[in-house]
């Protein structure tokens, strides 16, 4: 896989999380595929609308996610698996959540566009 499609994959990864932060539902839109199966450190599973919904609405505040690592792995000619690592700062009723993650991101491309598939992540120990 080329270079630069490497590269397009940590941008698309870079905007995503930037997109979580602002709350910035259009572009979280454009970045994920209509199926796509987002679930979270404690397990629960939400679909497209629901994730960015509750980004919109103020539900779920992200007030920093910071990549720590990140690999981007070619699985065939239309598909990029990513392992990252990233720390996440949260806004919950009871203050300020620091916690680091690992997570891995499946993007295709459709239609000359490179979309969020599917994302799990895992919440790991601080070191």
């Amino acid at each position: 896989m080329p270079a630069k499609t490497i590269e397009a994959i940590r941008g698309l990864e870079r905007d995503r999380f930037r997109a979580m932060v602002e709350g910035d539902g259009p572009a979280l839109d454009a970045l994920l595929a209509e199926n796509v199966s987002y679930v979270h450190t404690n397990g629960k599973r939400e679909t497209k609308r629901q994730f960015i919904d509750a980004i919109t609405a103020g539900r779920r505040r992200y007030r920093q996610i910071e990549i720590q690592s990140q690999d981007v792995l070619p699985a065939g000619r239309d598909t990029c698996l990513v392992s990252g690592r990233a720390l996440i700062e949260m806004e919950s009723k009871n203050g300020a959540l620091l916690f680091p993650i690992a997570y891995t991101a499946v993007h295709v491309q459709t239609d000359g566009q490179w979309l969020l598939l599917a994302l799990q992540a895992t919440r790991v120990a601080l070191e």
